[in-house]
């Protein structure tokens, strides 16, 4: 299993087609791929904060892209992601694995997901068709009002709805890493310094 994030501002063609080799040489047999969201507990936060957002918090559940990029309109990076969850699960060695793998428990969770993966494939492209682009949102720091774009986590982030539970901000500053698109890791406090 590989999970793999995009949505970063500075993302082109050649950084996906950089990801996707990349990708494919960790040789996955499933892939989890999520949008970066710009969450108050995240120190991700404060680099978004110029970025325009989408204001329906619905959809910030990292399968929805949310955020508005520099370099490639949201319909290409939809094909991108789709592409890039698609290639890898689709190469002759990860089928041969997922349904002829010898562990049976092994065998069935991977079949499970690859059915789980072709329900939400779908769902996830007819919900973006049907999902109305805001052309002028707000900025991230609009939306949020500010407070949580100046560091840290914001202790006066809006309750979580009922049943869900509210970012817990287990990740400290400063040790939560980030991968810039040529994959160098890099911590938050290297870049929110």
């Amino acid at each position: 299993m590989a999970t793999w994030v995009v949505g970063f501002e500075e993302e082109t063609d050649r950084d996906h087609w950089r990801g996707l080799r990349q990708l494919l040489s960790y040789d996955p047999d499933q892939i989890q791929m999520l949008y970066v969201t710009p969450h108050r507990w995240t120190p991700f936060l404060r680099l978004a904060a110029k970025r325009q957002v989408k204001t329906d918090r619905r959809r910030w559940d990292y399968k929805h892209q949310v955020l508005a990029r520099r370099h490639m309109p949201p319909w290409r990076a939809l094909l991108w992601f789709k592409f890039k969850e698609m290639v890898p699960q689709c190469r002759p060695r990860a089928i041969w694995r997922t349904y002829f793998q010898r562990d049976c428990r092994l065998r069935r969770a991977m079949r499970w997901h690859t059915a789980m993966g072709r329900r939400v494939w779908s769902y996830e492209i007819a919900n973006f068709l049907c999902d109305r682009l805001a052309r002028r949102g707000p900025t991230v720091a609009e939306f949020w009002g500010g407070a949580g774009c100046r560091g840290g986590i914001d202790v006066g982030a809006p309750a979580a709805a009922p049943g869900r539970p509210q970012g817990c901000g287990l990740g400290r500053p400063g040790r939560t890493h980030a991968y810039r698109a040529g994959g160098e890791s890099y911590t938050a406090s290297d870049r929110l310094s």
